[in-house]
């Protein structure tokens, strides 16, 4: 079993200090002077140990560590230090000396790092929780908009401006981690948003940071959600925005799926018989000539959309379109249009590629018109990271026996997975949001550890499936994430896959969406007939989460509920839209 000291070593190869990074011996007397590199030590060594579950920190006695009135008022205390001193104070380095002592009657570096629950923890755990809170403390809200209120705060976030710009920075491993020291390779830390109400885990024991796997199965990434130009700038620093409803417009493209866009992958040809094979997604509704819109006529329609939802509210902020609605060209063309034609902030949607096998979510975020500027500020695609498995009784349901049935006992999405990153951006002030392919919203590894790390305020699905019901998968899986670690969940699939999951003579169903917050409320979202989207508002209003440990975040946190539900008509629709 490691020891403490091992710990330590290995999250610190070349010491606590920068400027002794490329000395020959690194030392480790003097505590890391960057918040995240501590909390990366800390949150290790109470998760690797599991002290945070024995009774010293979860029974309700005298006897826990945090028990004391005091013990939140010092953490805060000593953390403001921290803040106002850019440099560790005393009383943080006097709990670092507890973590590296070798002597074991006193201190923990060479004992191992396991616990027994019927006795008293060592001293080391009383440390690295304490370390753990401290440096919690000190990077509030690190990874948002700059303030003004926290140094280090302002830190990371012209770190990004120097990422945008590639230029030199201090910060190594960014957009993957905040850690200074701490390869990314061993540990990473990103910032964190919603803090888990609900059982005993490391993740209630932080509001600002998260610890994260290292790079690996899975890398994440933490971006603003703005350009190089946009850093000083950004309009989500008005303050009386910051709390402003989302107006999100969900157009459930494409409205018509024929079966014949689903075929065998005639490379790698039918596996034995009752074996498992591949199968590929042609869209056909892309195809001007067979009937679908051209790029410009698809840009001009949502165009018109966003028109239309304008009479219903001052602003939309944001469109959404389902899994593999778009390719990447058409994707682009989109976003540009839409980036000088509206006044929206964000646009997300499905894209298919074919040459490179994929299948991803991609999101364009747009310079604020308000301020004379237009164009796409941002762009990113994430994978989908596992793929879809078709079976009978879905080839039944969809009615798509003449393409894929040929005897096998099921089909699989011919897509590449190797490549799995998770995009968080930062959307509002302390509000991020993360998107989800289909499958990717019920399969638990890589990305759902992640997620309930970081906690995002919004999770959004875009899928290619049947109706949205609560009792289906996508209202099971949304209402996991609700609970823990407490986003809102929306979850989007096409029109044409509804249409498509209907038999003959039944009433067609139209649930296109479906939104679960984490108090417990579900709406299924309907589209009602000869209409072509659907216009949500969301409200923010904040609330006061606590940590195990008993530290509140003083209504640090956004509670995103649906205010509003409208639905969207275009004035004349083309014969592709009915």
């Amino acid at each position: 079993m490691p020891t403490v000291m091992n710990v330590i070593q290995r999250l610190l190869p070349d010491g606590t200090r920068p400027a002794r990074k490329r000395a020959r011996k690194p030392d480790w007397a003097q505590c890391p002077v960057w918040p995240p590199d501590l909390f990366a030590v800390a949150a290790t060594l109470v998760d690797t140990s599991g002290c945070y579950s024995h009774p010293r920190y979860t029974s309700v006695s005298r006897t826990s560590l945090f028990a004391t009135p005091k013990y939140a008022a010092d953490v805060r205390r000593i953390a403001q230090n921290w803040i106002a001193a850019l440099q560790p104070p005393a009383d943080v380095q006097r709990l670092w000396d507890v973590l590296r002592r070798t002597d074991t009657a006193r201190g923990a570096a060479s004992a191992p790092l396991g616990t027994d629950p019927n006795q008293n923890p060592p001293p080391w755990c009383d440390a690295a929780m304490q370390l753990m809170a401290i440096a919690d403390e000190a990077s509030t809200g690190m990874g948002f908009v700059a303030e003004g209120t926290n140094p280090f705060a302002d830190y990371v976030f012209m770190e990004h401006e120097s990422l945008l710009q590639k230029t030199q920075r201090a910060l190594p491993y960014l957009p993957a981690s905040l850690c200074r020291m701490v390869p990314s390779t061993e540990a990473c830390v990103q910032p964190k948003t919603c803090t888990v109400q609900v059982g005993c885990t490391l993740r209630s024991l932080s509001h600002h940071l998260a610890l994260l796997p290292p790079e690996g199965d899975l890398r994440t990434r933490w971006l603003f959600a703005v350009g190089a130009s946009d850093l000083q700038e950004d309009p989500s620093e008005d303050p009386a925005a910051a709390l402003a409803p989302f107006n999100v417009l969900l157009v459930p493209f494409p409205y018509r799926i024929d079966g014949n866009c689903f075929l065998e992958d005639a490379k790698l040809g039918i596996t034995p018989r009752n074996a498992a094979t591949f199968f590929l997604v042609r869209q056909q509704w892309l195809q001007p000539s067979g009937g679908g819109p051209t790029s410009s006529a698809l840009a001009s329609f949502l165009e018109e959309l966003v028109r239309t939802a304008e009479s219903e509210v001052r602003r939309v902020h944001g469109i959404v379109l389902p899994e593999i609605a778009l390719d990447a060209a058409r994707a682009r063309h989109v976003a540009r249009h839409l980036a000088a034609k509206t006044d929206l902030e964000l646009f997300v949607t499905g894209v298919a590629d074919a040459t490179r096998a994929t299948n991803s979510s991609c999101a364009f975020r747009f310079a604020p018109r308000a301020q004379g500027r237009t164009g796409i500020l941002s762009e990113w695609e994430q994978k989908k990271h596992h793929r879809w498995k078709l079976t009978a009784d879905q080839i039944r349901r969809y009615h798509l026996g003449d393409a894929l049935w040929k005897g096998a006992a099921a089909w699989w999405e011919r897509i590449d997975v190797s490549d799995r990153t998770c995009f968080f951006y930062v959307l509002r002030p302390a509000a991020s949001v993360v998107t989800l392919v289909c499958e990717d919203l019920a399969r638990v590894d890589p990305v759902q550890t992640a997620i309930r790390a970081v906690g995002p305020n919004l999770v959004i699905a875009l899928l290619m499936d049947g109706p949205q019901l609560e009792k289906r998968w996508p209202g099971r899986h949304a209402t996991v994430l609700a609970d823990d670690p407490g986003s809102a969940v929306l979850t989007l699939t096409s029109l044409g896959m509804v249409r498509r999951s209907s038999m003959p003579g039944e009433k067609e169903p139209r649930q296109i969406a479906l939104w679960k917050e984490p108090s417990g409320e579900t709406r299924e979202l309907q589209l009602p007939r000869r209409t072509h989207a659907l216009l949500l508002t969301l409200g923010q209003s904040r609330q006061t989460t606590y940590t195990l440990d008993g530290r509140d975040d003083a209504r640090g946190t956004i509670h995103l509920s649906l205010t509003g539900v409208r639905p969207i008509k275009h004035a004349r629709p083309p014969a592709w839209a009915n």
